[in-house]
């Protein structure tokens, strides 16, 4: 009788412990939660100055976590300049949960600024399972990978919006091209699901994102076919000269 209450009493706290895990959402502002088309310099300032509007999918993702979670440590990181808009009055503004901002200062010009602040937050969370976010337009990707491979956390998931259209597949991180594709992954309810769904095209899917996709393919077609008209002027010198080389032999 006592070893079946040692048991249960085992399982009881063994259980609050699994559920008392710290949870850790780490994420990318510009163009993973904020609409605003990083890949064009120009445009982007344009945005800045009229207002950046937010990926509302996300967004309310973001309000579900915190709802299942209270305790959960929001992380909002960003290689963009607080002189250039404040990440934390701009998530403020916009109903995302209250977290902990990172932008770079003028002073820090390295490439290192996103990878050191996830090594800071890792170390301030030794035992967290954690949720990063992030896309594909600059480096996020590398950097979570990295992230990964040189610390010990066991419980990560990755997700990174294909802001390029391109459609990687990768193993251990999930790309989407809109939410509705990782609602069921982070079991969101019948709710949010079905708000994130019901999206219009253009608020899951920005139409700049299809402009700028546009103007890759236009660009890298460009680049193919001088590359094709290099490689045929080349094959024409070599069969003229095979041609000359065997007529001197014939000779």
């Amino acid at each position: 009788m006592k070893m079946k209450l040692l048991l249960i009493l085992t399982l009881l706290v063994s259980s609050q412990i699994l559920f008392a895990k710290e949870l850790v959402i780490i994420s990318d502002l510009d163009e993973t939660i904020r609409i605003a088309n990083v890949e064009n310099k120009f445009k982007a300032g344009l945005n800045i100055l009229t207002g950046v509007k937010p990926y509302e999918g996300l967004r309310a993702i973001f309000k579900e976590l915190k709802r299942k979670n209270p305790d959960a440590k929001f992380y909002y990181l960003s290689n963009s300049f607080p002189f250039i808009y404040s990440g934390r009055r701009w998530t403020k503004k916009n109903g995302f949960p209250e977290g902990t901002t990172f932008q770079r200062s003028l002073k820090d010009k390295s490439v290192n600024f996103k990878p050191g602040k996830l090594k800071e937050i890792a170390a301030a969370h030794p035992d967290a399972s954690f949720l990063m976010f992030g896309d594909n337009v600059e480096r996020d990707p590398q950097f979570y990978r990295d992230f990964l491979a040189e610390t010990q956390i066991k419980e990560a998931q990755v997700f990174i919006r294909d802001a390029r259209l391109i459609f990687t597949q990768e193993t251990g991180m999930t790309y989407f091209q809109t939410e509705a594709q990782i609602t069921d992954e982070l079991m969101m309810s019948d709710e949010t699901s079905s708000l994130v769904k019901n999206l219009a095209f253009h608020k899951l899917v920005p139409r700049f994102l299809i402009k700028n996709l546009k103007k890759r393919l236009i660009k890298q077609c460009k680049t193919t076919l001088m590359s094709c008209e290099e490689f045929a002027t080349k094959r024409v010198s070599e069969v003229i000269e095979r041609i000359k080389l065997d007529r001197e032999t014939a000779l």
